[in-house]
Formats: C-alpha cells, sequence, structure tokens
C-alpha cells in the first residue's frame, strides 16, 4: 500500500498504516494508480502544507482526515520536483478556514511504501544536463567569486550570483559554470498579471518565491554576458527567466544586443522565453538573428489564456501571431505549457491544444509544474469541461498523435546551418 504522507512540526515525515494515499485531478480527490508511483527523484523537496488537513483513504475505500498522531498536530506533506519530471497529481487534504495560501511552488501528491518517499510524477525528460548532482557544487562560490572580479563592472554577473546562490537557479548557475544554458534577464516590467507568477507577489499578499531584476542592463552588459556563455554549439543563452517580467517590453535592446552577439560569435542558440504579447517586436529579434523561441501558454482557449495571464495591451490572438511569425521565419518554437492535473487533460483543454499543436506545426512542447496554491487558482479560474484523460495517459496521446513533437521541460540547442 501508498500510504498516506504526513508531517509534524518538527518536519518528520511518516506513513499512516492502514490509510491510502489519495490525490488531487482539479477539484476531485480521487485514488492513485500503482503506475503513478515513482520513487521521489533526488532533487524534490518535501513541504508541510500549513493549514490543511491531511485526507486519504481507509481498508474500506471511504475518505478519512488524519489530524494527529498520537496527540501530536500532523499536516499533510507534499513534494516540489527538480525538472524533468511532470506531476500527475496534487496533494489531496482539506482546507481549513482561513487558511493562508501557499506560496507558488508546484505541490506534488507524495506516499510512503516500504519505508521510501513516492511521487506521482512521470519523468518527462532525461538530460544529464539538468540533473540536481551537477548544480550548486562546492566550487560554485569560488567560480562566482573569480566571474564577479574579472567583470567587476557587469551588473548583470551581480544579479546572476545572487540567483544562483538564494534562489539555486540552474540557469543562472550555468552561466558561472561557462556550460549548457544560461540565462540573461533583462526586463523589470511585464505586460501580464499572470495568476501564478513566480517573480512579483500578487496584491492579495501571496508570496513569491523571488524577486525580479530591478534594472534594465545595457547592450554591452549583455554582450559581454552573452559572448563569454557561446563557446560552442552546446550553448544557449535565453532571454526572458523566472527573475524578471516579459522580455519582449525590452525588445529592442535585445535585438541590438542579438546583433552585436552575432558580430563576435556565431556559436550556440540564442532563445527567449516569453508571452508571445508583441508579434511586431518578435519580428525584430527574428530579423537580429534570434535562433528560437519558447512561448508561455496555459491553455489554446482565448478566454482561459486571459482569464489567467491578465494580458494588458494585447490578447490571444496576437500570442497566435508571434508564433506563426516565429514559424514562417523558419524558427524553433516551443510551448512553455503551464500544466495543472486535472485541468489541462480535460477533454476541451486537450482539443483546443491539440489543434494549436496542428494549425501551428509547433516543434516542442515543455510541460511545466504550474506553480500555484489549487485553491488560490480555481478561485478565479473557471474549472474546464468535459472528461479527465489523466496525466499519463495525455502524454502518451500527444506523443501517438504528433511523433514530431518533441516533449520535454527544457530548451535545447538548435541546429543551424551556417
Amino acid at each position: 500500500m501508498y500510504l498516506l504522507a504526513l508531517a509534524d512540526n518538527s518536519g518528520d515525515l511518516y506513513g499512516e498504516p492502514g490509510v491510502a494515499a489519495l490525490g488531487r485531478s482539479g477539484k476531485d480527490m480521487v485514488p492513485i494508480s500503482e503506475e503513478d508511483w515513482v520513487l521521489m527523484p533526488y532533487g524534490s523537496t518535501v513541504s508541510l502544507l500549513v493549514d490543511r488537513v491531511a485526507l486519504g483513504r481507509d481498508s474500506k475505500k471511504k475518505s478519512i482526515t488524519v489530524k494527529s498522531i498520537e496527540g501530536d498536530t500532523v499536516y499533510p506533506a507534499a513534494a516540489v520536483l527538480p525538472p524533468g519530471y511532470t506531476r500527475t497529481y496534487l496533494p489531496a487534504y482539506e482546507t481549513k478556514k482561513k487558511a493562508r495560501d501557499l506560496p507558488f511552488f508546484a505541490y506534488t501528491a507524495i506516499s510512503i511504501s516500504d519505508e521510501q518517499i513516492y511521487c506521482a510524477a512521470v519523468r518527462t525528460h532525461d538530460d544529464f544536463r539538468w540533473d540536481p548532482v551537477q548544480y550548486s557544487s562546492l566550487d560554485l562560490p569560488g567560480k562566482i567569486k573569480r566571474k564577479l572580479k574579472t567583470f567587476k563592472n557587469n551588473r548583470l554577473y551581480k544579479h546572476l550570483s545572487q540567483c544562483s546562490t538564494e534562489y539555486s537557479c540552474f540557469t543562472a548557475q550555468n552561466i558561472f559554470y561557462e556550460r549548457w544554458e544560461g540565462g540573461i534577464p533583462t526586463s523589470p516590467g511585464c505586460n501580464a498579471n499572470c495568476g501564478g507568477c513566480i517573480s512579483e507577489s500578487r496584491l492579495d499578499k501571496v508570496p513569491s518565491p523571488q524577486t525580479r531584476i530591478p534594472f534594465i542592463p545595457t547592450v554591452d552588459e549583455i554582450t559581454e554576458v552573452a559572448v563569454n556563455h557561446l563557446k560552442s554549439d552546446e550553448a544557449i543563452i535565453s532571454f526572458g527567466q523566472g527573475c524578471e517580467g516579459e522580455p519582449l517590453m525590452q525588445g529592442k535592446l535585445i535585438a541590438d544586443s542579438i546583433q552585436k552577439i552575432r558580430s563576435k560569435t556565431d556559436l550556440g542558440t540564442i532563445n527567449i522565453n516569453s508571452n508571445g504579447s508583441l508579434p511586431e517586436m518578435m519580428g525584430k529579434l527574428i530579423d537580429a538573428g534570434l535562433d528560437s523561441a519558447r512561448i508561455s501558454l496555459n491553455s489554446a482557449i482565448p478566454d482561459r489564456y486571459e482569464k489567467y495571464f491578465k494580458p494588458s495591451g494585447y490578447t490571444f490572438q496576437q500570442v497566435l501571431e508571434t508564433i506563426k511569425r516565429l514559424k514562417d521565419a523558419g524558427k524553433f518554437v516551443s510551448v512553455n505549457y503551464l500544466f495543472l492535473p486535472g485541468v489541462n487533460d480535460k477533454e476541451d483543454e486537450k482539443t483546443a491544444f491539440f489543434r494549436l499543436l496542428e494549425e501551428y506545426s509547433i516543434d516542442m512542447i515543455q510541460f511545466r509544474n504550474l506553480n500555484i496554491d489549487p485553491d488560490y487558482y480555481f478561485r478565479f479560474m473557471p474549472a474546464p469541461a468535459g472528461r479527465t484523460a489523466g496525466v499519463r495517459k495525455y502524454i502518451e496521446e500527444i506523443r501517438e498523435k504528433f511523433p514530431q513533437v518533441v516533449i520535454g521541460n527544457f530548451s535545447i540547442p538548435v541546429i543551424k546551418n551556417r
């Protein structure tokens, strides 16, 4: 049996004997099949969910709550997964009245079996370059110190050093490791007000896990970081990071930077992670030498997209126009698919998303576990209609219907014909 996972005030984790773990799919609390459990991968973080009561299922298949063990208060436990895993179920619990909203992380159902921790997840990208063991190494502080000393007037390096150490951001750390995908943030502002924004706290005080870049870098600062990073065709620089707003709002700066970067090196991939809101500006980046783009979507249904992103000065139709421009220019286009179990795998969502994949010849889907408290999400987002496919089966169906589409979680280098 995969037992209900509980945590106490000391952070100790327990499996409740005779009580099976449940999962949450959308608003529904449901049993989890054995095929959806995987050993909790290295790099996961176990979280204690305050103001919630653990919910499991007893031997009579009846849902029960567990509030204490031997008189001590216990809480539901969940995992935040490392990169490369897509969760299949949310943790199941009952929320207390006047509960505080959970910080913006992607909480995953967990269980205890044979004294080991299991997660409800599926591996969607197996790449050693994103294995947590490759990051936060003992020599990282020295690498950061040397880089800051060498480029002491470059504010971007200083900002990325904070992202590397305080937030353990992999793309920031890669700048100092001088390898793989490195992030270059540029934009303090944004033209969307996403319900699950991870770089700026909500007006209703839901805490954000990080802070935005507080300045706009110069072309020279960007070029210096990029050229020092792009030393092979395996290297990627990506505009549009979790510590910033929308990079297209600094589109002219980025276009000028790309031109200067490409005047110095033709190595590597120049990528942008964007909401795709400004097709004309994306066109300038394409002309400047952009190689690939990742466009964020929570849904391919216009009304649901706009309810989540709350766009300011643009529409879902403009996002589609941006994708078309990129594809017409022969660029590699990924969808940054903000995924919530029991929402994106509903029938109406699936139909709309499959239509988008086919109509716009999307090259890659990057599954992204949506960082949000599910109860908070459903306060501003309506529940989708139709049958729930289940996350694992949904991904299998994409592989079957769209074998040409790459499924993963990370940006990949683009092979260019020079």
